[in-house]
């Protein structure tokens, strides 16, 4: 197996991975240089067909974002992450940071990506959203759903006319949306709104 590294929260499929703006820090120039250099010397382990896209919107080409992934035969990351560590000054789990300084001799291997890790340890950063016991609703619920909140998104609402991304909570405590008479509602602006709510 293979523990990921860098792959980011994506909304238009959404996924529990970390959102990078929450890991911005400081680096050594130097160490950080090395790191953003370590990552570009990667072997290739996959090619996709789309490309990926800087999650900072800073006006970065999508192509120059890369479509692959790549791997030390340790690691595996997306090959735009050096962009973030570059660009944006992302962190990265210390350990990953003292591997790459290391500069050990790369290892051939392939296989599963293991993105438990990553998941764990941006959870544990505050930049991830657990979205354990929460489900995307069916495309029937949602229609209800939709239906129910009309109301409370109609004209002069700040989310009138907005896409929303939908989910029902089994635990009581933490609703983004219930179904049910009387169950309280509360909808969120999106997906940047979760965290300071939980």
């Amino acid at each position: 197996m293979l523990e990921a590294v860098g792959y980011w929260f994506n909304d238009r499929a959404p996924s529990t991975y970390p959102r990078p703006q929450r890991l911005v820090g400081t680096w050594d120039p130097v160490e950080q240089a090395k790191v953003v250099a370590y990552l570009h010397a990667g072997d290739v382990l996959e090619t996709y067909r789309g490309m990926s896209f800087c999650r900072f919107a800073c006006g970065k080409p999508d192509r120059e974002m890369g479509h692959r992934d790549l791997t030390d035969g340790i690691f595996a990351w997306p090959e735009g992450l050096p962009h973030y560590v570059e660009a944006h000054h992302v962190r990265l789990p210390d350990r990953f940071i003292a591997h790459a300084l290391a500069n050990a001799p790369k290892v051939t291997a392939g296989g599963r990506i293991d993105d438990a890790p990553w998941f764990a340890w941006g959870l544990e950063q505050g930049a991830a959203i657990d979205v354990t016991g929460w489900d995307a609703l069916s495309w029937e619920d949602q229609t209800k759903v939709a239906a129910q909140l009309a109301g409370e998104v109609g004209p002069g609402h700040a989310l009138h006319g907005h896409e929303l991304e939908i989910l029902l909570g089994r635990r009581a405590t933490n609703e983004l949306v219930t179904l049910g008479p009387g169950a309280p509602t509360t909808v969120l602006a999106g997906w940047d709104d979760w965290l300071p709510h939980r």
